[in-house]
């Protein structure tokens, strides 16, 4: 791989060739590819022309591919233009003979190629200001202002490899029913293909002589092991090795399932089950050098696992993702929804072929994986001209009614669907309608309905919702900066909040106008005087608006078989969209939704005069048996403890009201307000034999914000290396939070019923072998010191 590079910067069309830069790379910039110039370089990336440049010597003639430049790029070998780059979404190649040689790069400004007047689109982005951007195949990354104060990705943003010539081969798998196809093209006189299956056994072995520089191999398994989407069974991958001539030249990952959408309503079954699919969208871990690292990915993706969720989204207007984004999704067991680089344009018509085979490049490294689930024809393309009015007759685009679903169904077994948000084929709905087809729904979040308004939705399937100025924690706040004072108002916080162009709001009065709902408060004269606790009514709002809403989706009887956060992690630091920060650390929402995305869960519901709902969710392939224990407590002590055995088949869900578990009448809910309430909460405990206990509170009468403490914490040693941290409050408290540095708790902001024991196993990281910390609460004034027991 050529890895080191320099770079120089020149003002736009002042250097047309590389020879009048002959005096001038002494003081060049050195860098390491993949990696953008912004790395390295300050100012604009997008007002100035970059000039790259590298040396290699081979010993027999070699083929340069470099995955992925920028656009508008021209690639020079020895001084003479031998390759154009016409999107940033495709690879190019150069060759070149046996010697020593000189590369280099001019990646021509943006700012400087959008002067050139070209024809409008039928319709205006609400993206960016730029109408020529519908012209550039680019990233809007740095470009648009909705996802932060960023630079623009100018470089060598993929990998570069030289290969000789003479080995060339190219290969691709598909499996279909118990069948792995694997073919390509070669220049080798041999082609051999080895299977191996989970375990790492080979259980294929075969040669072939290609004819015609082509060659194709179809291996059946049989009873093949299937893969299943995270929680609902496991992750069996199998492995494709191809040899040309002897020499490695393709691994790929592929598995063994089936996707199915339902026409009804937009349902995706795997394997014939249906999956609700939760998660968030995907940001690229490292915005600016546009290049993750392995590890980088691998956390990001398994930090969304392991909070249950199952599918992420690959936003169009950002940027296809590298391979090992897809190793770690089908391994992490997360169903990926892929969307075309498209985004609010029109896009030209001349494009459409260029889009096309953008996404076949993709398809083709992809292909086999079974983690790709949904294939669309971009972010909000039906969906804006709409919303200025255009007819469906208006706005019709071929790229994404004709080119790419052929292309699809050519390369891939992944459902296509037009667009997202979309409205079911052949229906002549409105892709804006929340309640048909797919759906990007913000009425809880933008539009400021009241968090109930999910139940009236009738959303479907939601593949973005719930966007929200989330903060960070305040150990990321006080890296990035300073202190949580900034909040609300300092114009380098405000560069992280996200805001829609042209709008005279921001997401972070959504978010204030959510924590006044919630915890009541005046947000204002709590900034004034307290911004930490200010910025933690908010991250706990947005916990609590994330929680009810997938609580009611998730429901069998909701109409609802999907919902993604927008988004999964902020690009830049401060309080973006993110269920992660932009160093990847966890916000407190995706705890709480950890309990609520599970594969086993146990929720509660406050549903009014009915009483309170107990849903039991089980996503597993085994049937569940044990036993659910109601308690409705108060300071005064317990009013209500019954317990029932109970049964959760696989793959379903059970529903309960508390007066069918209690057999009495007993307002629960405090909705008819007969006298004063029955309970301050309500813990539900399901105990699985062989299997976890699960645990829900729902406090229905919060006793509100202590002048002290009123939470005893002890942690005391179970096994060597094992602590579990017990809980007590004489009141309701709601969102407890443990603090140990150097360790971990297996529940974090969880509601507290009264005078009911809790206890949080702990798991040290690299904190003091005992565990020293503290738990707070936001209806309390101070924090409790955790008591160790040796």
């Amino acid at each position: 791989m050529l890895e080191r590079w320099q770079v120089l910067r020149c003002d736009p069309d002042t250097i047309a060739r590389p020879d009048e830069l002959a005096d001038k790379w002494s003081t060049a910039t050195v860098f390491e590819a993949p990696a953008t110039v912004a790395t390295v370089q300050q100012g604009n990336p997008d007002d100035y022309d970059w000039w790259c440049r590298t040396t290699l010597a081979v010993e027999q003639p070699t083929s340069i591919d470099f995955e992925g430049l920028t656009f508008p790029a021209t690639v020079f070998l020895d001084g003479k233009p031998v390759g154009e780059c016409e999107s940033m979404f495709l690879p190019t190649r150069i060759d070149c003979d046996a010697g020593n040689h000189e590369v280099t790069i001019r990646f021509g400004s943006m700012n400087q190629w959008l002067r050139t007047r070209r024809p409008r689109g039928r319709w205006r982005s609400a993206l960016v200001g730029t109408p020529g951007l519908r012209w550039a195949r680019s990233t809007l990354i740095g470009r648009a202002p909705v996802y932060g104060k960023l630079p623009a990705p100018v470089g060598i943003w993929r990998p570069v490899t030289a290969v000789p010539t003479r080995i060339h081969t190219e290969a691709t798998a598909r499996v279909e029913g118990n069948v792995v196809t694997v073919r390509g093209t070669t220049n080798a006189a041999s082609i051999r293909l080895t299977l191996r299956d989970p375990s790492g056994r080979s259980i294929a072995a075969e040669t072939t002589t290609p004819a015609a520089g082509e060659f194709r191999f179809d291996v059946t398994v049989t009873e093949p092991l299937l893969w299943w989407p995270n929680g609902y069974g496991p992750q069996h991958l199998y492995r494709v090795a191809v040899e040309a001539d002897g020499v490695a030249v393709a691994e790929m990952t592929v598995g063994f399932r089936t996707i199915s959408v339902s026409d009804e309503r937009f349902r995706i079954s795997v394997n014939g089950t249906p999956i609700f699919c939760r998660g968030a969208t995907w940001s690229p871990p490292d915005p600016v050098r546009m290049y993750a690292d392995d590890a980088q990915i691998s956390d990001q993706v398994e930090a969304f696992a392991a909070s249950g969720a199952t599918m992420v989204r690959v936003v169009g207007g950002l940027a296809y993702e590298q391979d090992e984004f897809w190793q770690a999704c089908a391994e992490a067991g997360l169903l990926v929804w892929q969307d075309t680089m498209l985004a609010t344009f029109d896009p030209p018509a001349e494009h459409g072929g260029l889009i096309t085979r953008e996404l076949i490049a993709v398809l083709q490294r992809v292909s086999g994986n079974p983690a790709l689930a949904v294939v669309s024809g971009g972010s909000e393309t039906l969906q804006q001209p709409e919303m200025m009015g255009l007819s469906h007759e208006e706005s019709a685009m071929e790229v994404i009614d004709s080119l790419l679903p052929a292309a699809v169904a050519e390369h891939a077994d992944a459902h296509y669907v037009r667009s997202t948000p979309a409205p079911p084929p052949g229906s002549g709905d409105l892709a804006i309608r929340p309640d048909t087809g797919t759906a990007h729904w913000f009425g809880v979040g933008g539009y400021l309905q009241p968090i109930a308004a999910v139940r009236s939705a009738g959303v479907q399937f939601a593949a973005e919702s719930l966007a929200f100025s989330n903060p960070p924690m305040l150990d990321h706040i006080e890296r990035h900066f300073g202190s949580a004072a900034v909040a609300g108002h300092h114009p380098e916080w405000k560069t992280g909040v996200p805001r829609d162009r042209g709008s005279s709001w921001d997401f972070e009065d959504v978010r204030d106008f959510y924590a006044q709902a919630v915890f009541g408060e005046n947000l204002l004269a709590v900034r004034r005087t307290d911004p930490e606790r200010y910025l933690q009514l908010g991250r706990l709002a947005v916990a609590t608006a994330m929680r009810e809403c997938f609580a009611f989706w998730r429901r069998a009887d909701s109409g609802c078989s999907g919902a993604l956060v927008l988004s999964g992690r902020d690009l830049t630091p401060g309080a973006g969209w993110g269920l992660l920060d932009s160093d990847g650390h966890a916000k407190p929402a995706l705890s709480v939704l950890g309990r609520v995305w599970a594969p086993v869960a146990v929720l509660l519901s406050d549903e009014g005069l009915a009483g309170i709902r107990v849903d039991i969710h089980n996503d597993t392939d085994a049937a569940l048996h044990g036993e659910l224990t109601l308690t409705a407590t108060s300071s005064a002590g317990v009013t209500i403890d019954v317990t029932r055995s109970i049964a959760v088949p696989a793959a379903s869900s059970i529903t309960f009201a508390d007066a069918e578990l209690s057999g009495r009448f007993r307002d629960l809910s405090h909705g008819f307000k007969f006298g004063p309430p029955t309970a301050d909460a309500v813990q539900v405990t399901a105990a699985f034999d062989g299997g976890p206990t699960l645990h829900d509170v729902l406090i229905t009468n919060p006793a509100g914000r202590q002048l002290a403490s009123s939470v005893t914490a002890t942690a005391s040693r179970q096994t060597d290396d094992g602590w579990v941290l017990e809980l007590l409050s004489e009141v309701a408290v709601r969102y407890v939070d443990v603090d140990i540095p150097g360790w971990s708790a297996g529940d974090n902001y969880f509601d507290l019923a009264p005078r009911l024991p809790r206890q949080i196993p702990l798991l040290r990281h690299d904190g003091n072998e005992t565990p020293t910390g503290t738990v707070g609460s936001i209806d309390l004034r101070a924090r409790t010191l955790i008591r160790s027991l040796t």
